[in-house]
């Protein structure tokens, strides 16, 4: 069974290949008139179209598997398609990044009833905003410059995807925020639940400023986690906690448990009096 699933991902990956490959030789043909439409058009009925349909089967046998594998509490079916094609987690990542968009634009958090939310991107909005902005400038002067339509049209539609991939990956972090139960803390970055542990095992909170990181950083047991701000909140652990940090794979230990975190909430007051009674009032 594992040699079968390995020879069908080795095939669909180098099938996908070949299909791309095909399909950017005949549009560059085309482009540079080295050969007609109407012979693009049949190139792409007698090659492309046998292509695509095997790697729709390939797809829909691999999909399959997907499906019957069993369902966990804690993984969804992206989750599940990822375990299946690792190669898909840019474009998983991706779809996440537009859902909490959407999610963003409709005002609905993922919160589950009954938990109280702490967000952590208050001052890192504007870079999206400014990134919007520029990109509209660049539309203008790319259609003032550029003489030719297709090209015209090709970086319109990479400028509307770039911002709404910007957008997105911020909205990720706006629509998953911090949360804290009755009995849980649980620290997110974006989609990620980077580490979740009982409140009893909280042994302090403090504000706490630390400006020498600005991005997710791991040392030793300490995990910074922050963005383009400094910390404002630590907290420190009874019993060392498993964190998935987000970090670069090179700069992430093999397994990572801290017990202490540094990070910036937009109201460091609320959370601390949301930990802190279950704390005793203790300190860092």
């Amino acid at each position: 069974m594992a040699q079968q699933r390995r020879w069908t991902r080795t095939a669909h990956r180098a099938h996908a290949a070949i299909t791309v490959v095909v399909l950017v030789a005949v549009l560059v043909l085309n482009l540079t008139r080295t050969i007609d439409r109407y012979t693009a058009l049949r190139l792409f009925l007698a090659v492309e179209v046998p292509l695509l349909v095997v790697f729709v089967v390939l797809t829909l046998l691999r999909l399959r598997r997907v499906a019957r594998t069993p369902a966990d509490d804690d993984h969804s079916i992206l989750d599940r398609g990822l375990a299946e094609e690792p190669l898909l987690r840019p474009a998983v990542s991706e779809l996440r990044y537009y859902h909490s968009l959407v999610l963003a634009v409709a005002g609905k958090p993922r919160v589950p009833a009954g938990a109280t939310p702490f967000g952590y991107t208050k001052g890192t909005m504007g870079i999206p905003i400014a990134i919007g902005v520029v990109s509209l400038v660049e539309l203008v002067v790319v259609h003032i410059l550029v003489p030719w339509p297709w090209l015209r049209i090709v970086l319109l539609i990479l400028s509307i995807w770039g911002v709404l991939f910007v957008a997105g990956f911020f909205a990720s972090r706006v629509v998953h925020p911090h949360i804290v139960t009755a009995d849980s803390l649980h620290l997110r970055w974006g989609h990620a639940t980077v580490l979740t542990t009982s409140l009893a095992n909280v042994s302090s909170v403090a504000r706490r400023t630390n400006h020498a990181h600005t991005q997710p950083h791991v040392d030793g047991d300490r995990l910074i986690l922050t963005q383009f701000q400094s910390t404002n909140v630590a907290l420190r652990f009874v019993d060392p906690v498993p964190t998935d940090a987000p970090v670069p794979k090179k700069d992430r230990p093999g397994d990572a448990h801290v017990t202490e975190v540094q990070l910036y909430v937009d109201d460091p007051d609320a959370f601390l009096q949301a930990v802190a009674p279950v704390t005793d009032g203790a300190t860092a």
